[in-house]
């Protein structure tokens, strides 16, 4: 197995390994590598059974088991009946499970079926965007922490920040669920410290308040860093390329509409990672 670089800023491939069965101590050493250091793992032309893309991710850990009671999510226009509230619009930049107290620890996307047409998944590396930081601004946020939300009955939810200040005094706020957390995190096992803001989810800075002017203005600077387009990779998929990315290190995005053409993405989360 071959770990090469996909980007200077993020992402590794890995060639020359046979999916088909399961990985040696070297080769999971590769694979544990390249998903704490590459951020995003991507896995070229390899046509897989469920079987061996749930053997891949269960490698790194435990896998979360969905509200419909199964350990596998299709992000499909095609499938009829399917439970996914992924949606069909564009998707901002955001962490899985950024307004949950339990963050996702990774995710895997696997293109069962998709066109030229489908858009791309684009990928924000978190942990150079701080280290890309002025000192001063390092300086600030190191204490402060983030209000990140969802508002389930938002039909504009895929494409809108979610602001709390932005809804009307006395408005219904049953259906937002949210946490705070730090804006600066560690990522598991390498130390790094990375943002953990996003423009889906993150409403305000704590500490500043839900109305702060100089709140917004810090995000809106964490941002320009985080989503600066030499931090970022945008993968165009083709059929059987296999991505899976460390959550705390990365945010992805979908970059487009989906239209009618056909686009269905087998997606694996990670609940834990097992060392």
């Amino acid at each position: 197995m071959k770990a090469v670089p996909i980007t200077d800023s993020l992402g590794v491939e890995l060639r020359d390994l046979d999916m088909s069965k399961p990985f040696d101590t070297d080769e999971v050493g590769v694979l544990r590598e390249a998903f704490d250091r590459g951020g995003v793992v991507l896995v070229r032309g390899q046509k897989l059974r469920d079987e061996d893309q749930d053997r891949f991710v269960k490698t790194l850990g435990e896998l979360h088991t969905f509200r419909w009671g199964t350990q596998v999510e299709y992000l499909s226009n095609v499938i009829k009946d399917n439970p996914s509230l992924a949606g069909s619009r564009r998707l901002l930049f955001h962490n899985d499970g950024a307004y949950r107290e339990k963050v996702a620890s990774g995710t895997c996307l696997y293109a069962q079926d998709v066109s030229p047409t489908s858009p791309p998944t684009a990928f924000a590396n978190t942990v150079r965007a701080y280290k890309n930081l002025p000192q001063e601004i390092k300086d600030e946020i190191e204490n402060l922490h983030a209000c990140n939300a969802f508002d389930m009955y938002e039909t504009e939810a895929e494409q809108k920040r979610v602001r709390l200040a932005d809804y009307p005094e006395g408005a219904d706020l049953s259906g937002i669920q949210s946490y705070e957390h730090p804006l600066v995190i560690t990522v598991p096992h390498t130390g790094e410290k990375a943002l953990f803001v996003n423009e889906f989810n993150t409403s305000h800075i704590v500490e500043y308040g839900v109305d702060s002017q100089r709140g917004e203005e810090l995000i809106q600077t964490l941002f320009s860093y985080a989503y600066a387009e030499d931090n970022v990779y945008t993968h165009h998929y083709a059929n059987d390329d296999l991505v899976l990315f460390n959550n705390w290190a990365v945010q992805h995005a979908r970059t487009g509409q989906i239209d009618h053409n056909p686009r269905t993405l087998r997606r694996l989360v990670l609940e834990s990672l097992n060392w």
